[in-house]
């Protein structure tokens, strides 16, 4: 067995290991927000970032959010189903796939997160808002956060930017 074939079991368990702490982090930081917070209070930060506890009970930037009991059998399925997926795939590394795995462990851990947060609520905790004069963006959280680095992780990769030629 040579040196890189014995080290993919270890890449696997760090790779889900990370997806892991992300989703400690991410329920960490919404319970902190949902005990410190009544639903609706905002603290404001700086000029253009407030905390705002919400609940969104559809996908990114809310969409879907108000269609119903379908809506949400279908955001939790579909989310589920990613997961089992990705998990599937960071047991299995392939070498020379080592960006790609880390972009899907990273948008495992938020995917978990919000997950989690679908299960037990039937919507996600959203508390970071940006602002600035009259333009606002939606609020999200560490797990839409860390799902979108993900997802730049993935699509670098997929371009092929930091191969070699």
């Amino acid at each position: 067995m040579s040196i890189v074939n014995s080290s993919r079991p270890r890449w696997a368990f760090s790779l889900i290991a990370l997806a892991v702490v992300l989703l400690i982090m991410d329920l960490l930081t919404k319970e902190l927000a949902v005990r410190h917070m009544a639903f609706g209070e905002a603290i404001g930060l700086t000029s253009f970032l407030r905390f705002v506890h919400i609940h969104n009970s559809g996908a990114a930037f809310g969409m879907l959010a108000n269609q119903g009991q379908w809506a949400q059998w279908f955001l939790t399925l579909t989310g589920l189903l990613v997961c089992v997926w990705i998990v599937w795939r960071l047991c299995h590394p392939q070498r020379g796939e080592e960006l790609f795995e880390a972009g899907l462990a990273l948008v495992l851990g938020g995917a978990l997160g919000n997950l989690a947060d679908r299960l037990r609520f039937g919507y996600v905790v959203d508390f970071i808002d940006f602002h600035y004069q009259g333009w606002h963006w939606p609020a999200f959280n560490l797990a839409d956060t860390v799902i979108t680095l993900g997802v730049i992780v993935l699509l670098i990769d997929l371009t092929g930017t930091f191969r070699r030629r």
